[in-house]
């Protein structure tokens, strides 16, 4: 049984400046600084910070546990809160399972600044073996759009693959987009398939990889893409829709987890081999500008 690997980022969780800094099975850990932006009018930190990090860490600890294709949401959260936290202050939040049935889990955890416990919570959650079709995916529509807007062009990238030690790596990469057909397939807009052509050079201009990723919609809503190496080798995987990304895998047989996120006016491709938690650093990276290319 293939278990669920760590959630892309919310916005949410991104605008608030909460990082993911633990996932293992039934144990998760949430970390953020407290900022001005986070204080209420007492100067301590809001409690809806506190609730969206606990929420956040147990519903963690339970996916953490569950199959790829099980589905869970919060049904209760009770939430404590025992002392305050200021300024400048680091939380961080774990969660883990108090006891799992097939549909019903319950689960505890706290907000801690070092050793001192400053909330708490217990909550339940529902689990159904695979999405209800009532609750929709969420969608990157931020980032399919950016790439549709590339539309034709070609963009270079600079990157360095990690894991073999090789910096000053370069490639070229094009977008290609396909209109037309059924509107329950559609992608993003009056677009029904988005391709990302890409060749990678080492320093002294060879070419070393070749591949063509395409990401297309089921009826359902999931999210698919369809890899075409330049060994005529074809893969599909499904594809998790963060706020600002798009992830695939990890494939099965320890094949690798990428991602392809939206950050301002770059597109950021990642790469992790044998089942590497996307929390740890790439192995491969490369850095799209985008608007920079002809």
């Amino acid at each position: 049984m293939t278990l669920s690997p760590p959630p892309e980022p919310t916005g949410m969780a991104m605008a608030l400046g909460i990082e993911r800094t633990a996932w293992s099975a039934g144990h998760t850990c949430l970390e953020v600084t407290v900022t001005s932006d986070h204080l209420n009018k007492g100067g301590a930190a809001h409690g809806g910070l506190m609730t969206v990090l606990l929420d956040a860490a147990l519903g963690g600890a339970l996916v953490s546990t569950l199959p790829v294709a099980s589905w869970c949401a919060t049904t209760q959260l009770t939430t404590s809160f025992l002392a305050a936290a200021r300024l400048g202050e680091r939380l961080m939040a774990t969660g883990r399972v108090v006891r799992r049935g097939r549909h019903v889990a319950h689960l505890a955890g706290d907000v801690r600044v070092g050793e001192r416990v400053v909330a708490s919570a217990v909550g339940t959650w529902a689990i159904w073996d695979a999405r209800p079709p009532s609750m929709p995916l969420r969608r990157a529509d931020e980032v399919l759009r950016g790439l549709v807007a590339a539309e034709g062009r070609h963009f270079l990238g600079e990157g360095t693959w990690h894991h073999t030690g090789q910096s000053g790596m370069t490639s070229v990469m094009s977008v290609e987009v396909q209109r037309g057909g059924d509107d329950a397939t559609l992608l993003v807009d009056d677009v029904h398939a988005l391709t990302l052509h890409e060749r990678v050079m080492d320093p002294d201009g060879r070419q070393v990889h070749e591949d063509r990723s395409t990401y297309r919609r089921v009826p359902d809503g999931t999210l698919l893409l369809e890899l075409r190496s330049n060994d005529g080798s074809v893969e599909t995987a499904r594809v998790e829709e963060g706020a600002r990304s798009l992830r695939v895998g990890p494939l099965p047989d320890g094949g690798p987890t990428w991602r392809h996120a939206m950050n301002d006016d770059r597109l950021v491709m990642d790469l992790w081999f044998g089942g590497t938690s996307t929390d740890e650093p790439a192995d491969v990276e490369f850095v799209y500008r985008l608007g920079e290319g002809s």
